[in-house]
């Protein structure tokens, strides 16, 4: 961007405003209205969010007319994400699966981006490396004994097994996130520390949002558990705006 501000980039920023606090008021209602079930009130709220964080990313890309890898998959990423929403919020096994698929794709979409902002800003680097594998692993085998010795859930249950499968995607989504970051922030790069702390943030919410849901949807004692319904959905939204928001920064 310019050092002077033109009318159209106010007239954004403004809108990039308007999309989170209407995100901030929907998330809430969402969560109230979710309780007794899915409902018409409840989608609508939900996708209501839905449509703000997509907005978010849309408004960014028009901002800063970035466009690099990093913001093209990131946006389909959120697209995806948006498609996932509203899969999950219809009843019915077919649908499940659908959103099960558009979020696995989201997070593809993710670890793509942050591929290409790899590429582009360090050509020289490995894209994965063993310190990362380790941390995948880590994550994943001390997620997976959460599960089973505090929460003894069982990985018989076809949703568990479904959400390891989920998990080889997510936390390398996560990983990469923050590796990434720390590289960018190192670099020295225009922004690179606000768009690093939203970039990981941003990554690691989306992962604690997704493990609360694991245990809202298969653990029978936390299911009417509201105040991990409330931090489900407040992290959930959280982290699909801050993701969004790195578009404003990365690849520009």
């Amino acid at each position: 961007m310019s050092p002077s501000i033109s009318p159209r980039s106010i007239v954004i920023i403004s809108l990039i405003a308007a999309a989170i606090i209407t995100e901030c008021i929907a998330a809430p209602i969402f969560s109230v209205a979710q309780r007794p079930g899915i409902s018409r009130k409840s989608r609508f709220f939900k996708m209501l969010g839905a449509t703000m964080f997509l907005s978010v990313g849309v408004l960014a890309f028009l901002l800063t007319d970035n466009q690099s890898g990093y913001a093209r998959f990131m946006l389909i990423g959120l697209a995806f994400s948006w498609v996932g929403d509203l899969f999950l919020h219809i009843k019915g096994m077919a649908y499940f699966i659908m959103g099960f698929i558009s979020f696995t794709t989201a997070h593809i979409c993710y670890i793509c981006a942050y591929y290409k902002a790899s590429a582009e800003y360090f050509p020289e680097r490995s894209f994965i490396t063993v310190p990362e594998i380790a941390a995948i692993a880590v994550i994943m085998v001390l997620t997976a004994l959460y599960y089973i010795l505090r929460k003894k859930m069982s990985f018989k249950n076809p949703g568990m097994i479904a959400s390891v499968v989920y998990g080889f995607v997510l936390v390398p989504m996560v990983v990469k996130a923050a590796a990434f970051s720390l590289d960018f922030v190192s670099g020295g790069y225009p922004y690179s520390l606000p768009a690093g702390i939203m970039l990981t943030l941003g990554a690691v919410s989306f992962f604690l949002s997704d493990t609360s849901l694991a245990l809202l949807m298969f653990n029978k004692p936390d299911k009417d558990n509201y105040k991990l319904k409330n931090y489900n959905v407040a992290t959930y939204f959280a982290g699909q705006t801050l993701l969004a928001l790195t578009i404003l920064f990365i690849g520009v």
